[in-house]
């Protein structure tokens, strides 16, 4: 008998148990299995686009859009805020009343000339030179700075119960600013705004002053040594005694020589013939020491 369980029914044929088992199972996985179906399968495959790390692009550009945004409604004007967030970093800005600190510029005050392609090239020269701030990057480097000192005079909580613009968003724009800078070096308002973000301490006016005395002192010597220190001391603006001193100096040596042979050089002429890099000027030959 194999060992299998038979039964036998009244008025029936024996049953085989393990038959019986066995088909009663295939049945309830049939069941079962169209039970699954009807709500999905549990293998089903589900195919899924995920981006990789280039949608970090968005956040950046998301990053940028809100920064400029929280420029507005400040004493930036509006119209140096859209040159500039619109990426025309060096679209020339012409003034009509010349932005001073402390002052509120109205829109009248200026127009935004915009330069492309080839002319942005000419607009990133331009922010190198004039007083006023020439393009709307250096114009908005101008008001940024502006807003940086209002922040450092500010007592506490100045972002949070003042209003004041947080020292992260002026750096962001500065930098955002910087990177459009190919041709030319960042112009005189971006390059005080960065050193005001740096918190680099100025150089006292005595220093600078000093530092250009001498150096002028240095260039006379090159050209005229046998002038007296006493005439070099009236051109250059400092006592006979600061100019004897100066003479003393290896450094100072070192650069006397320097510039006595680059002006022996090709190159020597074609740079004092640059415009305003020179004063043309005429003195008595051979003044005794």
């Amino acid at each position: 008998m194999n060992g299998r369980e038979q039964i036998q029914l009244p008025g029936h044929e024996k049953f085989d148990m393990h038959i019986v088992r066995t088909k009663f199972k295939a049945h309830r996985f049939k069941a079962m299995a169209r039970k699954r179906n009807k709500g999905g399968s549990a293998h089903e495959m589900i195919g899924l686009y995920l981006p990789t790390d280039w949608v970090q692009g968005g956040f950046d550009a998301d990053l940028r859009h809100e920064m400029y945004e929280s420029l507005r409604g400040r004493t930036i004007p509006e119209g140096i805020i859209e040159a500039v967030s619109g990426c025309a970093y060096h679209s020339e800005v012409v003034w009509y009343v010349p932005p001073q600190p402390g002052s509120l510029t109205q829109n009248e005050h200026y127009d935004v000339i915009y330069l492309v392609d080839p002319d942005e090239e000419k607009g990133e020269r331009l922010a190198q030179t004039g007083a006023e701030p020439g393009t709307a990057g250096e114009a908005l480097a101008f008001f940024l700075l502006q807003e940086l000192q209002a922040l450092k005079e500010a007592g506490n909580a100045p972002v949070r119960s003042g209003g004041r613009l947080p020292h992260s968003t002026i750096a962001y724009i500065a930098f955002d600013l910087l990177q459009g800078y190919i041709v030319a070096p960042p112009g005189p308002y971006l390059q005080r705004l960065i050193h005001g973000l740096l918190k680099l301490s100025p150089a006292a006016q005595e220093q600078v002053s000093s530092y250009i005395s001498k150096e002028k002192a240095a260039y006379i010597l090159a050209q005229a040594p046998d002038l007296s220190l006493s005439f070099i001391a009236g051109l250059v603006d400092v006592d006979r005694t600061t100019v004897s001193r100066w003479t003393k100096e290896q450094k100072f040596q070192v650069r006397v020589s320097q510039l006595r042979e680059w002006m022996k050089s090709p190159q020597w002429t074609q740079f004092r013939q640059k415009q305003n890099r020179f004063r043309f000027i005429e003195v008595p030959h051979q003044l005794e020491k």
